[in-house]
């Protein structure tokens, strides 16, 4: 477990490295704005991520080649989707469930989620996710984990219509 812990904290700490270089490079993408939520110096989020850490380690370590950025946008996009979508009452069993969804969504909307009234389905995210370097294979990893995230904190009735609304 702990060498685990090691692996996670070397990996995320290596993305934050890189995208601190890439940022100072003067160019700024979705992922790169994402990313600034972390110090480069730490694989913890901290602020208002802080909660969704666990979360975002999860998915970094679960899914081959996926950077921190782009597991804080990725998700946030996803339950932004869902946020859109699911009745205001099952959004908000979502994220008392899941620790961070507010946060990860407000950083997506940050780095330019487009408006609820825009989000429509998955096809609505692909242009977002796509700059930053998320493919759609990637993408339904992402809907995959963070479907068994739900399901296991808030139940499976609470994970399946969380699916149904990113689908």
């Amino acid at each position: 477990m702990i060498s685990r812990l090691r692996t996670l904290v070397v990996l995320a700490t290596s993305a934050a490295v890189a995208l601190s270089a890439c940022a100072s490079k003067g160019k700024t993408t979705a992922a790169e704005s994402a990313g600034s939520v972390a110090s480069p110096a730490s694989a913890a989020l901290s602020g208002a991520l802080a909660p969704a850490s666990g979360l975002i380690s999860s998915l970094v370590g679960s899914i081959p080649g996926l950077s921190q950025a782009q597991a804080i946008l990725g998700a946030g996009s996803l339950f932004g989707l869902a946020k859109a979508k699911m009745p205001g009452d099952q959004f908000s069993q979502l994220s008392k469930a899941v620790p961070g969804a507010e946060a990860l969504v407000g950083e997506a909307t940050k780095a330019g989620l487009p408006a609820a009234s825009q989000l429509t389905g998955l096809s609505s995210l692909t242009p977002l996710l796509s700059k930053a370097g998320i493919s759609s294979d990637v993408t339904n990893q992402l809907v995959s984990s963070l479907g068994k995230t739900v399901s296991g904190a808030g139940g499976q009735s609470l994970g399946d219509a969380f699916l149904a609304a990113v689908k």
